[in-house]
């Protein structure tokens, strides 16, 4: 659908917009398809015009990004703020604690990681002067991580 561009409103082209925003074209168009960026406004010659708000859409994505959201998560939170005049607090507080607990569970996960790689570095180690390598050393059966 091509919409007229009023005269003197600032426009972004799909260019203009990427650099100011520090993305690529790609993202832009990925962004839109994905509803993160509303559609672009098209001049009759088809070509994306965005309007400043888009600028202000991409920078409250990037620090979503830097806070680790997923981009659902952050589509919801934008789209939240965008219907309410004041962005709902509770909502944002709500979306970011569960982030929070997201990232505690993979720290879990990341510690038992670190410490079955410590486990068979140190049988590997306390194996290394008996010539062949076993696989039961250096990789412990499912349920064996404590026995030593």
């Amino acid at each position: 659908m091509t919409t007229a561009i009023l005269p003197g409103r600032s426009r972004f082209s799909i260019g203009a917009l990427a650099r100011a925003g520090g993305v690529t074209v790609d993202t832009i168009r990925f962004y839109e398809r994905e509803g993160l960026l509303p559609a672009a406004e098209r001049t009759l010659g088809d070509h994306r015009r965005y309007p400043p708000e888009a600028l202000e859409r991409l920078d409250f994505i990037r620090v979503g990004q830097r806070l680790g959201l997923r981009l659902e998560e952050i589509k919801e939170l934008a789209d939240t703020c965008e219907q309410v005049p004041d962005c709902p607090v509770a909502h944002a507080i709500a979306l970011l604690r569960g982030r929070i607990a997201d990232v505690e569970r993979q720290m879990e996960e990341l510690t038992g990681l670190r410490d079955r790689l410590v486990q068979v570095v140190e049988r590997m180690e306390s194996h290394r002067g008996g010539g062949g390598f076993a696989t039961d050393i250096a990789v412990p059966l499912a349920g064996s991580e404590n026995a030593r």
